[in-house]
């Protein structure tokens, strides 16, 4: 059975302070504060009376004892016994002067852990667990890591411009891990719910104080998460997450809560692909929350160091709603005036880490007020970009300013050096503007939007059949996805209609003149004449005949003229012929026969 808090305190309360090492015997301590908590940088605060007002000197203060970086330990207990309360590094060194005359030196340290909190960092991790990223980054600020493993290896997690401690964090909620860190150690396990308690406290015997609180709507009776998967383009979903019992504390459970407001399953939802392992641990890390959340609340009791987070203390005499074996996540200890009392806080808050404000940068770096999501704008110019970035200038309407608009960069879908796609917007289009890290004064603009008073050149249909691009002056590339059909077509209607539908190539003029390829052959009609010109040779070869029909005149002229027949040539005229040069004649045969 634990032990009252009561118990082995006889005798006075006594601190003591190790600073870098060395034992400080004789120190005017006025009051003593440190707090440990789940998920939470340790914290101590020590207050010395220090200063003296003849000479102004603060000898403490002036001294190296208690300098920014000196490692720090705590003891506290009774009589002739203590035990460690914390240890850490000075942060933070500070005097105060009263307006009677007391002077004081205010002393804050903070675990070694912190230095985990301080900056963010990018990186990109290939082939890794969470518990091995976990690990790594602890180990890259010199700290103890004690980290429960994890099962699901991904291909790539990405850290972005976050602190090391938040992204330890983040993925530590989505596996069901807790931080706990004391002296430089820090340990990411599933809470310890279970076993024997560290302290007994009863109502009336040991307790000073307590309050608890029961709030159904924290409670689920399932929890399931949702993905997005484009192998199946399916949403995708992980196991459901039943209540689950940890501590016991009260007389009702989880799922008995549930019934009060849950709805049937509590959704948990990413757009972006995650493997089902993940979804499955997502869920019930969401559970695992909502249980430490069931019962939160404080208790004050005389100080003992025995009590620290990620432990049990039994509840006694509460009433049956509370009494039970607590869940630790806060301890706090108080000393001063000779008197030491420890504050204690059970239950969790049922909260992501990332819903804090400060884990993601804040937007445009925090160089200025930034502007989220999408907005939309009006084109105003789309040349003289004074920085000569091939930027447009856009109006930004809801503004509402007095000046000139802004000048924003331009998607296109490709874009490279001197070649790719170039289709600007015109003058007066209503455009959609996004912002690069939310700056706005950096806007970029996605593409033009169709409204009513701005209409496409096609009517929307459901089968969605026609694909096209228009220009301002009527230059038509269109697709028929019905017929199979691409369609290249001019203002004046000069147009290339390739047809696979009539498995036809036809090029058309505005005159009628066309050509057409067809399984029927190549047909080149023309409305007026035809012109062949080549500055080399010209070669017609047929497999079969070939007929040349004039209904006027037909010439042939060239400075030699050779007409050769394989088999026969017959020359005829149906009114008259002529055969004759000016030079010699030679009419030759076999036989030679003429009338």
């Amino acid at each position: 059975m634990a032990d009252s808090p009561n118990a082995n305190t006889d005798g006075p309360v006594r601190v003591s302070v190790i600073a870098g090492g060395a034992a400080l015997t004789t120190l005017p301590v006025v009051a003593v504060t440190v707090r440990r908590a789940i998920n939470r940088i340790s914290w101590a605060e020590i207050v010395l009376a220090d200063g003296d007002m003849p000479t102004g000197q603060f000898k403490l203060s002036d001294a190296a004892t208690f300098a920014p970086g000196v490692e720090l330990t705590i003891n506290a207990g009774y009589g002739n016994s203590e035990a460690p309360l914390f240890t850490g590094i000075v942060v933070r060194h500070s005097v105060k002067i009263e307006g009677n005359g007391s002077s004081r030196l205010v002393i804050e340290c903070r675990d070694a852990a912190a230095k985990m909190t301080i900056g963010r960092s990018n990186a990109n991790y290939l082939q890794q667990k969470d518990s091995d990223i976990i690990s790594s980054l602890i180990g890259n600020h010199g700290l103890s890591a004690d980290v429960a493993s994890t099962s699901t290896q991904y291909d790539e997690l990405v850290q972005f411009y976050c602190s090391d401690w938040d992204f330890m964090l983040a993925r530590a909620d989505a596996n069901g891990l807790l931080v706990n860190v004391d002296a430089g150690k820090v340990s990411v396990k599933a809470p310890k719910t279970s076993g024997s308690a560290v302290l007994s406290t009863t109502w009336g015997i040991d307790l000073m104080s307590f309050e608890a609180d029961i709030d159904a709507r924290t409670q689920y009776t399932a929890v399931q998460a949702v993905s997005w998967d484009p192998k199946q383009q399916a949403v995708v979903q992980g196991s459901s997450a039943s209540p689950v019992s940890l501590n016991a504390q009260g007389n009702l459970s989880g799922a008995t809560l549930a019934q009060v407001a849950s709805p049937a399953t509590y959704i948990l939802q990413t757009g972006a692909t995650q493997p089902m392992a993940t979804l499955t641990d997502w869920a019930k890390a969401a559970q695992q929350k909502a249980a430490l959340a069931r019962i939160r609340g404080r208790m004050r009791f005389r100080g003992n160091a025995s009590a620290v987070p990620d432990s049990l203390i039994e509840a006694k005499g509460v009433g049956a709603r509370f009494s039970g074996s607590v869940y630790v996540s806060t301890v706090e200890h108080n000393l001063s005036n000779g008197s030491w009392t420890t504050e204690v806080e059970f239950g969790l808050r049922p909260f992501w880490h990332v819903e804090r404000e400060d884990v993601t940068a804040p937007l445009n770096g925090g160089l200025l007020p930034g502007v989220s999501g999408l907005q939309i704008g009006v084109v105003l110019k789309l040349d003289g970009d004074p920085e000569g970035e091939q930027r447009i200038q856009v109006n930004v309407p809801v503004l509402q300013a007095q000046t000139q608009g802004v000048w924003a960069r331009l998607l296109q879908f490709y874009a490279s050096n001197a070649f790719g796609a170039f289709f600007l917007p015109e003058v007066g289009d209503e455009v959609l503007l996004a912002y690069l890290n939310g700056d706005p004064s950096h806007p970029v603009v996605l593409g033009s939007l169709y409204s009513s008073s701005r209409k496409p050149p096609y009517t929307l249909e459901a089968q969605n059949n026609t694909k096209a691009i228009v220009t301002r002056c009527l230059h038509k590339i269109e697709f028929n996805e019905q017929d199979k059909i691409i369609t290249v077509i001019t203002p004046g209607k000069n147009q290339v209609v390739l047809d696979d539908k009539n498995q036809s190539i036809t090029v058309q003029d505005q005159h009628n003149n066309s050509i057409k390829l067809s399984s029927a052959g190549i047909a080149l009609n023309s409305q007026s004449d035809i012109k062949l010109t080549a500055q080399g040779g010209v070669t017609i070869t047929a497999n079969a005949a070939i007929n040349i029909n004039a209904q006027a005149e037909l010439k042939a002229t060239g400075l030699n003229v050779t007409c050769e027949a394989q088999v026969g040539f017959t020359g005829k005229g149906s009114a008259t012929a002529e055969l004759s040069a000016a030079g010699q004649t030679t009419v030759k045969g076999a036989m030679v026969m003429i009338n």
